[in-house]
C-alpha cells in the first residue's frame, strides 16, 4: 500500500464520515499523566489562588490572533502500532473566538477538509462536497485506516490551548487550586479538566471523564520563546478509560506563525 492510499478519517462526527490522506510519519514521544492530588485543592477567595490568577492574568495578552502553517504527526497503538502525517493550515481571531483548520496532503499541498470552531460549536466540510456538518464544541474521532477502530479526540483541549478561553473559566467560583503545584481543577458537565501553568503559562492540560469514557492530557513539548504563543508543538495523549496501552499520540509542530489580525471572511467555507 503506497503511502497515500492510507486514509484516515479525522473528523468524523454523528453518522458523517469525511476521509483524510495520511503519509507514514516518524515516532512520537510518549508521555505520562500525573493525576489529581490527594492533597486539599482551596477556592478562588485563597490568597495564593488570587496570586496565581494574577499572574495567568498577566498574560493574558500572548493570546492575539494569528495565522499558521504546522504539521500533524498522529501514532496509533491498538490493535497494532501504526503512524500518519498531515500538513495544515491555522487561522485565529481572538475578536471572534474562531478557529479554522484547513488540511492538506504533505505531497502536493492541495487542502481536502476545512474545519471552523467556535466557542459553543464546529463545522466541518470535505473540499470535495459542499455539505457542512455542524456539532456542538466536543469530540473528533481517529479512525484507524486498516482496522477503522475509531478514537476520541478530545477538541476543547486542543481549542483552548489555541484561544486561551479557559481564562474566564478559572476564575469562576467552581474552580478549585492547589496553588504548590500552580494546578487549577474544574468539574464540568462532561468530565473533570486540571490545568498546570508554569509561570502563569499554561503548560498542560489534564482531562478524566467518565461520560465520554476516556483521559486525556495535552501539553506544550516546545515553547515559543519569541511569540509566546501558540507554542512550537504540542502533544496530546488520548486513553479510553480502563484500557492500560496508549490509543493515540497526536504532536502539533507549528512551522510558520504570523500574529495578525484575521479577516472576517477567512471563516467562511
Amino acid at each position: 500500500m503506497t503511502s497515500l492510499s492510507k486514509i484516515l478519517n479525522l473528523f468524523l462526527s454523528l453518522s458523517v464520515a469525511v476521509f483524510f490522506s495520511f503519509c507514514s510519519a516518524g515516532e512520537v514521544e510518549d508521555v505520562d499523566f500525573i493525576g489529581k492530588n490527594k492533597d486539599r485543592y482551596v477556592s478562588t477567595s485563597d490568597a495564593n489562588a488570587k496570586i496565581l490568577l494574577a499572574e495567568i492574568k498577566s498574560k493574558e495578552t500572548n493570546y492575539s490572533s494569528f495565522k499558521g502553517e504546522f504539521s500533524m504527526n498522529i501514532q496509533v497503538f491498538v490493535p497494532k502500532k501504526d503512524n500518519f502525517a498531515v500538513d495544515g493550515k491555522i487561522f485565529y481571531s481572538k475578536e471572534s473566538g474562531l478557529v479554522k483548520i484547513q488540511l492538506m496532503d504533505t505531497f502536493f499541498g492541495l487542502v481536502f477538509s476545512e474545519l471552523i470552531a467556535s466557542p459553543t460549536e464546529i463545522q466541518i466540510k470535505p473540499t470535495s462536497t459542499n455539505k457542512v456538518t455542524t456539532q456542538p464544541m466536543g469530540d473528533l474521532l481517529l479512525q484507524d485506516p486498516n482496522t477503522k477502530k475509531s478514537i476520541q479526540l478530545p477538541f476543547p483541549v486542543i481549542y483552548q490551548y489555541l484561544t486561551g478561553s479557559f481564562q474566564p473559566e478559572i476564575t469562576s467560583s467552581k474552580a478549585r487550586f492547589l496553588t504548590k503545584e500552580n494546578r487549577i481543577l474544574l468539574e464540568k458537565s462532561d468530565g473533570a479538566y486540571e490545568y498546570f501553568f508554569e509561570e502563569g503559562e499554561l503548560g498542560r492540560i489534564e482531562l478524566v471523564s467518565p461520560l465520554r469514557k476516556l483521559k486525556a492530557v495535552s501539553l506544550v513539548k516546545e515553547k515559543d520563546l519569541k511569540l509566546k504563543h501558540p507554542p512550537k508543538s504540542i502533544l496530546t495523549k488520548v486513553i479510553p478509560l480502563g484500557e492500560e496501552k496508549e490509543n493515540v499520540l497526536i504532536l502539533i509542530k507549528m512551522k510558520k506563525v504570523s500574529k495578525t489580525e484575521v479577516p472576517e471572511s477567512v471563516f467562511r467555507f
